[in-house]
C-alpha cells in the first residue's frame, strides 16, 4: 500500500513539471519580458487560459514604463492595448494575481509608474466588439 502511495506521487509531481513543460507551446510568450515569462510559466494553479490573459497583460504593461516618451498618436495606440488587455486579464485573473504581475514588471516603482500613466494617459471608451483577448 506504501508503494502504492508513493508511485501516485511521483505520477502526480511528474505530470506537473510536465505542464510546465508543455505550458510555452500553448502560451505565446513572444515579446514578454524573460523573467516575467518564467514567473507566468511557474504559476502551477492557472489554467492556460489564465496564463495567455497574464502574457497578453504583460506584453501590453512593459510598454507603459516608456510611456512619457511617446507621442500623442503611440500613447492612444498604448492606451488601447493596454485597456483590452486589462479587460481580458480581469475576465480570467483576480486583481491580486494582475498586481503582482504588476509588482514583477515593474519591480518597486509600479504604483509610480501605473499614476504617472494614469495621469497621461487619454480617457478612451472601448467598442465592445473591437475587445479580442488571446
Amino acid at each position: 500500500m506504501y508503494k502504492i502511495k508513493i508511485f501516485i506521487l511521483l505520477i502526480g509531481l511528474s505530470s506537473l513539471s510536465a505542464c510546465q513543460t508543455i505550458s510555452p507551446i500553448f502560451v505565446d510568450y513572444n515579446g514578454v519580458r524573460r523573467d516575467v515569462a518564467q514567473w507566468i510559466n511557474q504559476q502551477q494553479l492557472m489554467s492556460m487560459q489564465q496564463k495567455r490573459s497574464l502574457a497578453q497583460l504583460s506584453r501590453a504593461q512593459q510598454k507603459i514604463e516608456r510611456y512619457p516618451e511617446y507621442d500623442q498618436s503611440q500613447r492612444l495606440a498604448v492606451t488601447r492595448e493596454n485597456q483590452i488587455a486589462l479587460h481580458c486579464a480581469r475576465l480570467h485573473v483576480t486583481e491580486h494575481k494582475i498586481r503582482q504581475l504588476q509588482q514583477k514588471i515593474y519591480a518597486g516603482e509600479a504604483q509610480t509608474i501605473l499614476n504617472r500613466y494614469e495621469q497621461l494617459s487619454p480617457q478612451i471608451k472601448l467598442d465592445p466588439t473591437s475587445i479580442r483577448c488571446d
